[in-house]
């Protein structure tokens, strides 16, 4: 079975007009696994002919806003086109609480007046479970889901790895993982991984340790004999509005690595397997 990747949002914080905020999808046959809902993750969901009603279930690596903004509006708009499913949620630690608040309080005359009119309030809400440990989590027909830490900004930060048949995909929030995060990706198909800037570009930053440098990348993409990149949380571009930056921290790593490197785009689509 082949798996389906696509970049909805290749950016980060800022508004940048040519990149919308972290989210991508992996189609696993009939099942839409979104990883992050940032700024125009609905908006781009559709470009790619996917309604925010057939995703399956949403993976949060961690709970800075530009990785979570887009959520309520995935959900309702889900809601109103009359999703069939509960969606599911899986965050680290303080998801629960999230959900809880952005969704229900927020918006209680929009749902009232909705259900005056026949809206069933139960298939509104959610189910969420948060991941507060390492390993494997999830385990449905046709795909199994594990986690790794990294370390970013001191709040709970989540990778996610996809093992479905023989494919394998990893896919990153923001942060620097440990020594154990080369063996959580041998051999993965795809590695998608945040690369904010250059090492010259985050010294200036005062966040800049939060985040992991093109030669690391390069260096655990090797080790893991991983087969592909694709980089995204491109924040240097965002804050200089220099748009070679990504084209030259993808042509770092291959200084280190010899397998296939992507620079994200929103809308790019990497077919695994097929």
């Amino acid at each position: 079975m082949g798996l389906r990747f696509v970049m909805l949002g290749s950016g980060a914080v800022r508004d940048n007009p040519n990149r919308g905020g972290p989210a991508q999808i992996l189609q696993v046959g009939d099942r839409v696994l979104m990883f992050d809902c940032g700024r125009s993750a609905s908006t781009n969901l559709a470009r790619a002919g996917v309604g925010c009603e057939a995703v399956d279930t949403l993976f949060l690596t961690h709970l800075h806003f530009d990785h979570i903004v887009d959520v309520p509006y995935m959900v309702f708009v889900g809601w109103v086109k009359g999703r069939r499913e509960k969606l599911r949620i899986f965050g680290p630690v303080g998801t629960v609480d999230f959900v809880t608040r952005i969704i229900r309080p927020p918006f209680e005359q929009d749902i009232q007046s909705r259900v005056a009119h026949g809206k069933d309030v139960s298939a509104l809400h959610p189910e969420v479970v948060q991941v507060d440990r390492e390993g494997k989590f999830l385990a449905v027909e046709g795909y199994r889901v594990a986690a790794a830490f990294t370390d970013h900004g001191g709040i709970p930060t989540l990778v996610y790895r996809v093992d479905a048949g023989e494919h394998r995909v990893v896919i990153t929030g923001d942060g620097t993982p440990d020594e154990r995060f080369v063996a959580f990706c041998r051999g993965a198909d795809l590695l998608a991984i945040e690369c904010s800037g250059t090492p010259e570009f985050l010294a200036q930053q005062p966040w800049g340790h939060w985040h992991i440098t093109p030669a690391d990348i390069a260096r655990i993409a090797t080790e893991a004999e991983v087969k592909r990149v694709v980089i995204k949380h491109l924040v240097m571009e965002d804050v200089t509005g220099d748009r070679t930056a990504a084209y030259r921290m993808a042509e770092e790593i291959r200084g280190g690595y010899e397998g296939e490197v992507m620079v994200g785009e929103d809308g790019m689509v990497v077919e695994i397997g097929k």
